[in-house]
């Protein structure tokens, strides 16, 4: 299935988390990411939980936080 992360398309296994998108994205964003430096949002800004899973097509942007 396709997933649009930060205006790039990834294709990968249906059922997977947002964790196995952002992975699959970057490894030095899944490491911010879990670090709880990057925030995932759905298109309409909705924080997005680790294990939640992406249907086709779906929309994720990867935001800086202000933790630091």
């Amino acid at each position: 299935m396709k997933i649009i992360i930060n205006n790039h398309e990834i294709n990968i296994f249906r059922g997977a988390t947002v964790a196995d998108v952002i992975r699959s994205y970057s490894k030095r964003s899944f490491i911010h990411w879990k670090r709880k430096r990057l925030v995932a949002y759905d298109r309409f800004l909705n924080k997005l939980e680790p294990d939640g899973e992406l249907t086709e097509g779906q929309v994720v942007q990867l935001k800086k936080t202000n933790n630091l």
